[in-house]
């Protein structure tokens, strides 16, 4: 195997779970309030499924970036990634056609956050992050990480 490529998925795993892990801690850390509005100012997905997804998503992110900085179900767990990604970039997607504007705040990493994007900064880090999720995705093995450890043969 080329260790060239090897360290670069190693990379982006860990750039991967950077991301997805402090996105969903952030959210986690803050009133569910704060989630919910900031997926109502989309304007796209009908209220009755908001407190579920606000509930639901910070977990699924902080798991799947907490599962990539491990490297544990790496290809799994960048497939559900790159599933996000797609997810997120159809929504800013809709939101832009519907209402003809990109939002100031995307509130991707929450409101008591350092880090914080417009739609269309954000738009530009989930197209990233969907290519590096699907190279993660393409990649049998992956260095330094649980799976690599467990499915010694």
């Amino acid at each position: 195997m080329n260790r060239g490529i090897d360290y670069f998925g190693l990379f982006l795993r860990i750039f991967l779970g950077c991301v997805f892990a402090y996105s969903g801690y952030t959210k986690l850390m803050e009133p569910i309030a704060q989630t919910e509005a900031a997926i109502v100012q989309y304007e796209v997905i009908p209220y009755v499924f908001v407190p579920w997804i606000a509930r639901i998503f910070p977990w699924i992110e902080m798991i799947l970036g907490c599962f990539l900085l491990l490297g544990y179900a790496v290809r799994l767990s960048a497939l559900g990634v790159s599933g996000l990604s797609t997810g997120f970039i159809g929504l800013i997607l809709l939101n832009y056609m519907m209402t003809g504007k990109m939002l100031e705040d995307c509130g991707c990493f929450g409101e008591g956050s350092f880090i914080h994007f417009s739609a269309a900064q954000i738009l530009v880090v989930d197209l990233i992050s969907l290519i590096f999720a699907l190279f993660l995705v393409l990649r049998k093995k992956h260095i330094l990480s649980l799976d690599g450890i467990l499915l010694k043969n």
